[in-house]
């Protein structure tokens, strides 16, 4: 069996596949600054891939034809203790790879210095998750919304998420942001993300967290979590006012009932 030819045919098959895994690719829209940095990695991890699936499925269909038995044949195959340079290539290859992969999800990862902008001039939003729902508090908006209410931010303005869980580990996930991070129990993990368009899109817990845990993927029908809310900084000061006008109304509310309570 020549090695060579069949690495190179290999390499072809794997090419194609290659780019019909990355022509034929289904992906959300893009809708923050990141997004098109991770698509990218995305594409670069199916070409090798793609590659790698071609050259090692070609060896495999070649060598169960090639080294079948034959109708009566019951001899026991050769036995082979090993090829010492074979056993050097396909672990260093292998290594090679998950480098260059590992390299550049680093890579992607800490471009920019987005987790400063929202510290800094951006939104520092709480999010607790718990089973099976959401609970956000904008920190340096001082709101604190209630279980299930719509997450709203603004367009072109930097987020930081500080996660953390009620219960078991969640993972929040809005996919057309790409970002994902896990909410853990006794622990605050940190993902910060910039939307770039206005409009409505899907939150998902992408774990396993429960009999509930459907609900929790607000694109389907029996889900009670709110979509989240992108809108132009506008819309979102005149949110932010009448969050904290209807905080003062109910503050007002119970402050009322509770003097009139005293007075009783």
């Amino acid at each position: 069996m020549k090695v060579l030819p069949l690495v190179l045919l290999g390499v072809v098959v794997g090419a194609v596949i290659s780019v019909l895994l990355i022509v034929l690719r289904t992906l959300p829209v893009q809708a923050s600054a990141e997004a098109d940095d991770i698509d990218n990695l995305y594409i670069f991890f199916l070409g090798f891939s793609g590659i790698i699936f071609g050259i090692v499925v070609l060896f495999l269909l070649v060598a169960v034809y090639r080294f079948r038995a034959r109708p009566n044949d019951e001899r026991e195959g050769d036995n082979i203790h090993g090829i010492t340079w074979l056993e050097v290539v396909w672990t260093v290859i292998p290594f090679v790879i998950v480098m260059l992969c590992a390299i550049g999800g680093l890579i992607v990862l800490r471009s920019g210095d987005v987790e400063a902008q929202a510290r800094t001039s951006g939104q520092q939003i709480h999010v607790l998750g718990y089973q099976f729902g959401w609970k956000y508090d904008y920190l340096n908006q001082e709101i604190n919304l209630r279980e299930q209410s719509t997450l709203v931010l603004p367009v072109n303005e930097s987020v930081i998420f500080e996660l953390t869980s009620a219960d078991v580990i969640h993972s929040f996930w809005v996919p057309a942001w790409r970002m994902q991070m896990n909410a853990t129990p006794g622990q605050t993990n940190e993902v910060s993300i910039t939307p770039t368009k206005i409009g409505t899109y899907e939150i998902i817990c992408a774990f396993l967290c429960g009999v509930g845990h459907t609900g929790m993927n607000s694109a389907l029908p029996d889900s009670i979590i709110p979509k989240v809310q992108v809108v132009s900084k506008a819309d979102f000061d005149a949110w932010v006012a009448k969050q904290k006008d209807d905080a003062a109304k109910a503050a007002s509310s119970a402050a009322a009932d509770s003097a009139a309570g005293s007075v009783d």
